[in-house]
C-alpha cells in the first residue's frame, strides 16, 4: 500500500526517514512508509512498522478480537482514521485513506469511489476493523459496486506487515461472480484464485462468510459452502512450510479502480477502461458485519506483531506471482 498523494503532502511536514533507518522522534514515534507521526494513521497496529519506529513500544498493540455484529446504525461505526482515539468499542471501522470516502448512510457502511482527475483514475476507500482477529468467523452482508467494468470491491482479512490475506473480491467485468483467494507471507500466487457464479452481486445483498480456523478456511455465500482450503494441503516441500495464512489480522473492505490502474494484468482481470464522468460515483454497500471470535466472545491478542511460520522451514523464496494478474494486495487496497 502506498500513501495517497494527500497523505504524502501532509506528511512532508513531518519527520521523515532516510536509507531505511528510522529517524522518528519521541514526539512522532510511529513509522509508516517513509514518514513518522503520532496518530492512528501511523501508529495503528499492522499499519505501523515497529522495526523502523522510534522504539519497540511506539506502535500500538493489536486489540484482539471481540465477537459482535455491527449494523451501521450510528455514524460513529465508521470514522476517519485521523480522528480515531483508540476506542474500538465506539468506532468499529476506520477509513484509512485521505480524502475519506467511507461513511455510514441508510444503515450501511458505504464505500465510495470518485474520479481523481490528476491521476486519471478513481480514488476509492478502504475501511479496516478497529479490532484484530486470529481465527474465527466473519460474515458480511454486501451489495457490490460491480455496476461497471473496472470497479473492484473487496472483503478481506489481512495482515499488512506479514502479507497473510484471505479474500472475497468482485470485479465489474463479471458482476455475476464472486472470487476467492488467499496469500501467505506476501507470496502472490494468483493461480489460487477461484471464481463462483451467482446472481448479479450489485443488484442485491448477499451474506459472505470467511470461516478461518487453524486447520481450514471455508468460504460461504448465503450459508452455502463455495470453497474449502485445508492447511494440510498447503504444504510446500521445497521450503518445508505450510503456506497457510496464520497471522493476526484485521477485517477490511475496499473499493478501487482496477480498470484504469495502468497495469495490464489488473485491467484484464477487472475489465477496462473504467467509465468515468465528472459526476460519476461508484458505491459498495455493507449492511452488516458479524465477527465471531475463535474460542468465545473475546480473544486476547498475542501481541506478537504477526505470527511467523513455526513449521521449521524457510518461507518460499522464489518470488513467483503465478503469472501477471492484479496488483499486490497492499496496492489493491489503495484505490
Amino acid at each position: 500500500m502506498k500513501l495517497t498523494s494527500a497523505l504524502a503532502a501532509a506528511a512532508l511536514a513531518l519527520t521523515s526517514t532516510a536509507f531505511g533507518q528510522s529517524t522518528c522522534s519521541q514526539y512522532s514515534p510511529c513509522y509508516r512508509e517513509g514518514y513518522c507521526d503520532s496518530d492512528a494513521m501511523f501508529c495503528l497496529w499492522d499499519l505501523c512498522d515497529p522495526a523502523k519506529s522510534y522504539n519497540a513500544t511506539s506502535c500500538w498493540q493489536p486489540e484482539g478480537c471481540t465477537s459482535k455484529t455491527v449494523g451501521f446504525d450510528s455514524s460513529a461505526d465508521v470514522v476517519a482514521i485521523r480522528s480515531y482515539a483508540g476506542s474500538p468499542q465506539t468506532n468499529a471501522f476506520l477509513s484509512v485513506f485521505e480524502p475519506n470516502n467511507a461513511l455510514v448512510a441508510g444503515g450501511n457502511m458505504v464505500l465510495q469511489m470518485t474520479y481523481d482527475a490528476a491521476n486519471k483514475k478513481g480514488f476509492g476507500a478502504t475501511a479496516k476493523s478497529a479490532t484484530t482477529i486470529k481465527y474465527g468467523k466473519v460474515t458480511a452482508r454486501v451489495k457490490t459496486a460491480s455496476v461497471a467494468t473496472g470497479v473492484v470491491t473487496s472483503f478481506i482479512i489481512i495482515n499488512e506487515q506479514t502479507g497473510d490475506e484471505i479474500d472475497f473480491e468482485w470485479v465489474g467485468k463479471n458482476p455475476a461472480e464472486v472470487q476467492t483467494n488467499y496469500y501467505y507471507q506476501g507470496h502472490l500466487d494468483y493461480t489460487k484464485m477461484t471464481a463462483s457464479s451467482m446472481p448479479d452481486t450489485s443488484a442485491a445483498y448477499h451474506d459472505y462468510t470467511i470461516d478461518w480456523t487453524a486447520d481450514k478456511i471455508t468460504w460461504l455465500v448465503d450459508n452455502v459452502v463455495i470453497r474449502e482450503l485445508k492447511r494440510a494441503d498447503t504444504f510446500d516441500a521445497a521450503s518445508n512450510t505450510y503456506a497457510f495464512p496464520s497471522s493476526e489480522s484485521r477485517v477490511s473492505f475496499g473499493i478501487w479502480d482496477g480498470g484504469n490502474s495502468g497495469a495490464q494484468g489488473t485491467q484484464e482481470w477487472s475489465g477496462y477502461p473504467t467509465p468515468w464522468s465528472a459526476s460519476t460515483v461508484y458505491k459498495a454497500f455493507v449492511d452488516s458485519v458479524t465477527i465471531e471470535c475463535a474460542g468465545g466472545s473475546s480473544q486476547p491478542s498475542e501481541s506478537d506483531g504477526g505470527e511467523q511460520s513455526t513449521d521449521g522451514g524457510a518461507q518460499p523464496t522464489d518470488g513467483g506471482n503465478g503469472g501477471e494478474h492484479p496488483e499486490p494486495p497492499k496496492c489493491r487496497m489503495r484505490y
